[in-house]
């Protein structure tokens, strides 16, 4: 099982009973594609760093809900605890990004955030996979979006999967087929980067999204 399996799952298992409202075991079970026991698991730990998440008996079924009444502090926030949790978990991305004369404002803004969270809920946000770097670059451009590669490149970072691309290279101006284990995203000077391991070569690459084919 991945390393961060656990975490990516417990995240999924707190977002679907925020849409959903309740969840039964089995749906969760479905959803996430593990056992019923390994449910169990999940939302005892849950429960245990804070997050409000009770059981109810409606119509002779045992459903799950997440109390959202219990974030009273969200309140002030305006946020939903969603957008909340992913902004908190963005928050070193966003801190890298901003100009320099805003970074400090921003940090700011981060740290009356993530006051809105229990110290057990931060703990949690905190193992989740940082699999996006950036490296700050204010007078930079950045290039177009390629939300589909960028999306098959983060589930294959996440989930340790390998990658089959062709890459155009602009050393050698030809196009080539690679086997490759991605490892992290990183923004530098106003484009996108795929730091990849490559069994071929023995070694790790960088190469350009924008020249992924």
């Amino acid at each position: 099982m991945p390393r961060n399996a656990e975490v990516i799952r417990q995240w999924t298992i707190l977002r679907e009973l925020e849409s959903s409202r309740r969840l039964t075991l089995d749906e969760m079970a479905e959803k996430t594609g593990v056992t019923t026991r390994t449910i169990r698991r999940d939302l005892e730990a849950l429960q245990f760093v804070g997050f409000p998440i009770y059981d109810e008996v409606y119509d002779g079924k045992r459903y799950w809900l997440l109390e959202q009444k219990a974030f009273r502090r969200l309140d002030a926030t305006g946020f939903t605890f969603a957008e909340l949790s992913a902004l908190y978990f963005s928050r070193t991305l966003v801190e890298c990004l901003a100009a320099t004369p805003f970074q400090q404002d921003v940090k700011s803004a981060f740290d009356r955030l993530a006051a809105a969270l229990t110290p057990g809920m931060r703990t949690f946000l905190d193992r989740l996979p940082l699999v996006i770097q950036a490296k700050p670059d204010p007078g930079a451009q950045s290039a177009p979006a390629r939300p589909k590669e960028i999306a098959q490149l983060l589930e294959a970072t996440l989930q340790h999967r390998r990658v089959v691309m062709r890459y155009h290279s602009f050393s050698s101006e030809r196009e080539k087929a690679y086997i490759i284990e991605p490892s992290r995203l990183v923004f530098a000077q106003g484009a996108l980067y795929l730091m990849a391991y490559v069994p071929e070569y023995s070694q790790v690459r960088t190469f350009a999204v924008d020249r992924i084919k």
